[in-house]
């Protein structure tokens, strides 16, 4: 099981499934927010993560 954590940058380009997203400590609080936006057989960057999570509070579709 691969843990993220803050180390990784928004820079970088690892992609993780929408489980190991919503289980990282770094969207720890927006669990139930991640459940509702991201599909489960996607592969998701953290910049992607966070591009959907500002769309999605801003109320952009």
């Amino acid at each position: 099981m691969i843990i993220l954590s803050k180390a990784l940058s928004k820079e970088d380009n690892y992609k993780f499934t929408k489980e190991q997203i919503v289980n990282s400590k770094k969207y720890v609080n927006r669990k139930d927010l991640l459940n509702a936006i991201l599909k489960e057989n996607e592969l998701y960057s953290f910049s992607e993560v966070e591009d959907r999570i500002n769309k999605f509070m801003k109320g952009v579709s």
